[in-house]
């Protein structure tokens, strides 16, 4: 009798060594998703907290005055609505309510712009008039919904200092003036200089080729308007205001206020 086994095919063995191959050199086990679960609730908890913050801010910026130029708002009252006319009066801010008041007290500063002292106030003060004559008198009403005219200021000197945009509008059925903005250069006297020379200890400093000190009158070019105001004008102040300083802005950069990037 024959006690050997007897031999399997081949192919028996082929496959039996594959499956011990397979189970030895098998695949590392499947990544734990725990950890992009985990990255995937703390960006929605950002989210949330974010969309929180957001909502608090919007009730902030609601909370504060709309159409506002440099002006708190009055304490509320708690007496009943006004008529029209008695609404209009109640529209004028006195002394007491406003901030921002010039030292003697006729005017609050709305805005004002640094003029570099090399900058001739001549020709800036003359761009600027030409510009506020055909942004704000020939287009003032299209584009502030205010008719405007423009004046000449004239300082302490005689000589032109600045303008005054009289801007009108509806009070009581008739067209009035209700506000006067001002724009000119305040009397600040600034120094200037036109080289730099050497020191005693070899440092160079400012100086004149004069030898002498030379100044030029205007530090800041200045906008404000007189006190008590309507505030019926605010909304187009603002806008006003804007467009001014990125004129001045536009005189700065390319040395005249009807440039651009363009030109």
């Amino acid at each position: 009798m024959n006690r050997n086994p007897p031999s399997r095919p081949r192919s028996v063995w082929i496959e039996k060594v594959k499956r011990t191959l397979s189970r030895r050199f098998a695949a590392p086990p499947p990544v734990c998703h725990r950890a992009p679960y985990t990255a995937v609730a703390f960006t929605a908890s950002n989210e949330a907290m974010m969309s929180v913050a957001s909502m608090q801010i919007a009730r902030t910026a609601r909370a504060g005055p709309a159409a506002r130029v440099n002006t708190p708002r009055a304490a509320p009252n708690s007496v009943a609505p006004l008529p029209r006319s008695s609404a209009s009066r109640a529209s004028i801010v006195t002394r007491a309510e406003i901030s921002g008041l010039s030292e003697c007290g006729q005017f609050q500063e709305l805005c004002k712009a640094e003029i570099p002292a090399k900058i001739p106030r001549s020709d800036f003060l003359r761009q600027m008039y030409r510009w506020m004559l055909i942004s704000f008198q020939d287009n003032g009403l299209a584009a502030y919904g205010k008719r405007m005219e423009i004046d000449l200021v004239d300082g302490d000197d005689d000589m032109t200092n600045g303008m005054c945009v009289n801007i009108y509008g509806m009070k009581d059925g008739a067209e009035s003036l209700i506000c006067e903005l001002f724009c000119e250069m305040d009397t600040e006297m600034v120094n200037t200089y036109d080289t730099l020379m050497p020191n005693k200890d070899g440092e160079l400093e400012k100086s004149n080729r004069s030898g002498k000190e030379e100044f030029v009158k205007g530090r800041y070019f200045v906008i404000r308007r007189p006190v008590p105001f309507d505030e019926s004008s605010n909304k187009a102040l603002k806008a006003m205001i804007k467009d001014m300083t990125l004129a001045i802005n536009k005189y700065y950069a390319f040395g005249s206020c009807f440039s651009d990037d363009a030109t």
